[in-house]
């Protein structure tokens, strides 16, 4: 949605109040007694400009916070892929390289699912991974057979996985079943979606996209209501309106008091 059509439902759903507001003007001449349906007309029309009007603009409101951050920040999206290492890694990488947004690329490890293997054999793999190749970083193994590991920037990662395999294969007769590349790109915050969306194009698992635009957009999602509490709370806020206009020439004849007392003092 547009910033001019969600002032116009914003300017909507004011004269949809303003409408609640007459109402309630208007019954020192149609009659206390139709206090009662002047109030349900307030709660109804409050529901309606919250289910039209009201519930769009907010469902909108991770854009404008995405907006607002991209215009303040130079922070930049971290996006994570992970790839077969049958996958032409050159031609890939030249690809995202030409694409819009695209900063950087990072080969940053490997996942590898192997044979299930033991608690002792796990403690072996854990203490030599290390002595296996220099460039082997960060690691996690898991008897379930499945190790990830980071290795230093740029690495190669079909030598790391072909120097893990065979390892594996010759000390503890361990098969890899599949293996994973792990990637890193840094693109433009503002640009973030067209590559992912470019990644999901060329069927390109996209693992996790993180940055501060990222954080901000998940952390107003999470904190979002349901819409329809929206439309309960407008429907809430049109009874409240419509409360406030009925009583509006004994409010205002109190606030005249009020500060009459004041100036007294």
């Amino acid at each position: 949605m547009d910033i001019i059509s969600a002032s116009i439902y914003i300017i909507l759903f004011i004269l949809l109040m303003v409408f609640v507001f007459s109402m309630g003007l208007l019954t020192p001449i149609i009659g206390k007694k139709d206090v009662i349906s002047v109030l349900t007309i307030g709660f109804v029309v409050g529901l309606v400009g919250g289910a039209f009007f009201v519930t769009p603009v907010y469902q909108e409101l991770p854009n404008v916070v995405e907006a607002v951050y991209e215009t303040f920040t130079n922070d930049t999206a971290s996006i994570n892929i992970e790839v077969s290492p049958y996958v032409n890694l050159n031609e890939l990488t030249k690809n995202l390289n030409k694409t819009d947004g695209v900063i950087s690329i990072v080969n940053k490890g490997i996942v590898v699912k192997t044979d299930s293997f033991s608690t002792s054999r796990k403690k072996i793999i854990e203490e030599k991974i290390p002595i296996v190749d220099e460039n082997f970083e960060n690691f996690s193994v898991n008897e379930s057979g499945l190790i990830s590991i980071n290795f230093t920037e740029n690495y190669n990662p079909t030598t790391a996985l072909k120097t893990l395999s065979d390892w594996l294969m010759y000390t503890g007769g361990i098969n890899t079943r599949y293996s994973l590349v792990n990637i890193e790109i840094t693109a433009e915050p503002s640009k973030a979606d067209d590559v992912v969306e470019y990644l999901h194009s060329n069927d390109i698992v996209v693992k996790s996209v993180n940055g501060s635009v990222e954080d901000a957009i998940n952390n107003t999602k999470n904190s979002m209501v349901d819409n329809n509490i929206v439309i309960l709370l407008s429907g809430v806020f049109g009874v409240i309106l419509a409360l406030i206009s009925i009583f509006f020439d004994k409010i205002r004849d109190g606030i005249k008091k009020f500060i009459k007392k004041i100036k007294e003092r």
